[in-house]
């Protein structure tokens, strides 16, 4: 079914330089078009994306954002899909095993209310769906035209839906293939401490919790109450806008993992991203970020590692209250993250 880490991590220097090369050539584009950019440029933050590993799904995430809060009474809207390609698997000789394969598309409606006094209440309602997909040739082909290993996808069944952590026949955690699922519920409240500008690095804090409104026994939340803490900063210089955030999550386990001794761990995540006005509607955007695995106890160094998921893409103004985000995601360490990402999301500003 699989084969031991070791076997795998062979392939891993062989897959770091391409990816070196896509994260050196997004960070070029950013630096060749700083001449071009607009004079007064309107910048919005980064895209509100999210490492889509089933197992990382069911811990709160904060998603990246600028300083910024709206004014009192004001709101934003925004719905956004994020789909995934997901192949990874490993064992360790003596302890448990895990292996993802399938597709995984997620949705999600989030709405933003100004409180006043610098204070942003944000919730956000999410669901999921999964099955076997239909990109295994393609990413076969990709992966042969480029070089990369395939981490042996080619010798697997195409087209199918697996995602499990165990140790020997025992199941611990499993996400189960659904049509629709809906995910946990996350609320939080930011507060600016520093309005962002010109020369002028942004500061605010946020917080919140997220409810199990997911059904944790098909692998779609955790049945428990997470909480989430952490920090956002921006700053503006000439027209490029750099933006940042870290925070940690104090993550429940889902009933499954529970029942066979397995602990979900907290995730610390940090995160980094640029934007850049290349006209006056539309913004190019590259972000990185780097979280901890909430699956770093199960055993196999490829459920253990750190996951860190570059991001490019741009933001296009179509009206002062619309705008729309394409962007594309990919794994910087290789046995760990997902694959690839592909994203889009529709903002609406009412009276912007």
């Amino acid at each position: 079914m699989g084969e031991s880490d070791t076997g795998v991590c062979a392939q891993k220097h062989l897959r770091s330089p391409p990816m070196r090369l896509a994260m050196l050539g997004g960070l070029s584009v950013i630096a060749c078009a700083v001449p071009a950019c607009v004079a007064k440029p309107e910048l919005h933050g980064p895209m509100p994306v999210r490492n889509n590993h089933p197992s990382q799904l069911t811990v709160m995430h904060m998603d990246p954002a600028d300083a910024s809060v709206l004014p009192a009474g004001r709101s934003a809207w925004r719905t956004d899909f994020a789909y995934t390609s997901l192949f990874l698997f490993g064992n360790d000789p003596v302890g448990g095993s895990w292996f993802m394969d399938g597709e995984l598309l997620r949705g999600a409606l989030d709405a933003r209310l100004g409180l006043g006094h610098g204070l942003q209440l944000g919730i956000q309602l999410a669901g999921a769906h999964t099955s076997g997909g239909f990109l295994d040739n393609f990413v076969e082909d990709y992966h042969d035209t480029l070089g990369l290993p395939d981490q042996n996808r080619s010798t697997n069944e195409d087209d199918r839906f697996r995602v499990q952590a165990s140790v020997g026949a025992a199941t611990l955690w499993q996400m189960d293939e659904s049509s629709a699922e809906l995910m946990d519920l996350p609320i939080q409240l930011t507060w600016q401490l520093r309005e962002p500008g010109l020369n002028r690095f942004g500061v605010a804090v946020r917080g919140g919790i997220e409810l199990p409104v997911g059904d944790q026994d098909d692998g779609y939340g955790n049945g428990q109450v997470d909480a989430s803490i952490g920090t956002l900063f921006d700053y503006q210089s000439r027209c490029i806008g750099f933006n940042g955030h870290i925070q940690h999550t104090f993550a429940g386990t889902p009933r499954q993992a529970r029942n066979t001794g397995l602990k979900f761990e907290d995730v610390t995540s940090i995160g980094l991203g640029t934007e850049l006005p290349l006209d006056a509607g539309f913004n190019a955007l590259v972000q990185v970020e780097w979280e901890t695995s909430t699956l770093r106890n199960l055993g196999p160094k490829t459920a253990a590692r750190e996951q860190l998921m570059l991001w490019v893409g741009g933001r296009y103004q179509t009206s002062p209250e619309w705008q729309l985000e394409i962007g594309f995601g990919e794994d910087l360490r290789g046995l760990a993250s997902p694959d690839f990402t592909a994203w889009l999301g529709i903002i609406y500003k009412p009276g912007a």
